[in-house]
């Protein structure tokens, strides 16, 4: 299987694609096991709903899910990261197969601030790949300060997610999550932290956590294509 294609309504035009590192496209990614994807028609209405608030219209975006299933299922690859990257004007699809990601133990988070605070109010920086590649700066400062990830505050010292991924915070019989205001919209928040909390017995809500907060309880991450995990600060 080639690990990287093109889908899309009229791949005969001429197109020479921009690099996702430096423009503001819809994106996502997600894992595929042994040739299934997760929640792939979630991902595909994420991009949708990024063409969206791009003012784009890609009616044909849904009707390629079982055009990508069978790309994913023809060989049954081993368990590989699907990363999906939409050029509405030009409707096309970039998919690209990459090795699964793993999470280090202990994950360690250094505090940052969050380089989008001004921005929080914009309602495009809710969809991914809209506010452009900011976070490879956030994750490059951490990772030289020996963490993994960064944990992003606003401007009043509330946790807001880190670079690649929403936080929640475990404490007694709650699993509290930030307000959505000004944080990527998280897939992995929505459709597997309900399932995940329940078995654990623990009680979803949403509040403000300060910093201070996260020292108090235990600190997890989670995203669509690492699952969910427990992080420490650094």
């Amino acid at each position: 299987m080639k690990t990287d294609r093109w889908f899309g309504p009229d791949l005969g035009r001429p197109f020479d694609p921009p690099s996702p590192t430096q423009v503001a496209l819809p994106r996502t990614a997600l894992p595929v096991h042994r040739g299934l994807p997760c929640h792939l028609e979630a991902h595909l209405l994420r991009l949708q709903a990024g063409a969206a608030a791009l003012g784009a219209e890609v009616p044909w975006l849904p009707g390629i899910q079982a055009e990508l299933e069978a790309w994913l299922g023809a060989d049954g690859p081993a368990d590989v990261a699907l990363r999906l990257v939409l050029h509405p004007e030009a409707a096309r699809l970039a998919a690209r197969l990459e090795p699964l990601p793993t999470v280090l133990h202990p994950y360690r988070l250094r505090v940052l601030p969050h380089p989008l605070q001004a921005r929080r109010g914009d309602a495009a920086i809710v969809h991914k790949g809209l506010a452009g590649p900011w976070n490879q700066a956030v994750l490059s400062a951490a990772r030289e300060a020996g963490a993994e990830d960064a944990l992003l505050l606003w401007s009043d010292g509330t946790l807001a997610e880190t670079a690649i991924a929403s936080v929640a915070l475990e404490r007694g019989e709650f699993l509290i999550v930030p307000p959505p205001l000004g944080r990527v919209a998280s897939l992995a928040e929505r459709l597997d932290l309900p399932d995940w909390a329940r078995a654990r017995e623990l009680r979803i809500e949403v509040g403000s956590l300060p910093l201070a907060s996260a020292r108090e309880g235990r600190l997890w991450c989670m995203n669509a294509l690492r699952g969910i995990w427990p992080a420490v600060l650094a």
